[in-house]
């Protein structure tokens, strides 16, 4: 009998096929790393997603953000405000639009650094969306039929007050 049978194993056929495994999901970790370093894809790529009940004082934080990297780059503002699922009122858009175009202009961009569209309706909330050139950075969630705040001072703007719809005469 060898000095040495008993760390010498024989392995079973389900062992090897954890050892198969094993070895290709490490290949498969080490080839999806590959592939987003050489395509330039990471996490940081990604948005941030601002859910609709933050704070004024996230948005703002994360705008003032947004305003430096524009600057440190040159790039070019692009913010579109779309209605999300069960919003109807137009007013409301065009209100969240020039809520966000004001606030954009006191940052410092002008007219000729910033465009401002709107967009079409999207599933579930209404939202705020910032690109920087082509890359979208950051997107602001709005609650429903009502105002995100972009400032530090309250929670949330009112919604856009309608016109009452008038009632039919009876003839």
């Amino acid at each position: 009998m060898p000095l040495f049978s008993g760390i010498i194993t024989c392995y079973t056929l389900r062992d090897k096929l954890r050892l198969v495994k094993f070895t290709f999901i490490i290949l498969a970790l080490f080839l999806s790393s590959f592939v987003t370093s050489a395509f330039g894809q990471t996490v940081a790529d990604e948005p941030y997603k601002l859910p609709s009940n933050s704070s004024g004082e996230e948005n703002s934080a994360l705008t003032d953000g947004i305003a430096i990297e524009a600057r440190q780059n040159g790039e070019r503002l692009f913010v579109i405000v779309r209605l999300g699922k069960g919003e109807t009122s137009r007013q409301l858009n065009q209100a969240r639009l020039f809520n966000v175009k004001s606030f954009m202009l006191r940052k410092g961009f002008t007219q000729e650094t910033a465009v401002f569209a709107e967009g079409e309706r999207v599933e579930g909330e209404g939202r705020i969306e910032y690109y920087l050139g082509s890359k979208l950075k950051l997107i602001t969630l709005a609650p429903r039929n009502k105002i995100p705040n972009l400032t530090c001072c309250e929670d949330y703007m009112p919604p856009v007050k309608r016109k009452p719809k008038r009632k039919k005469r009876k003839s």
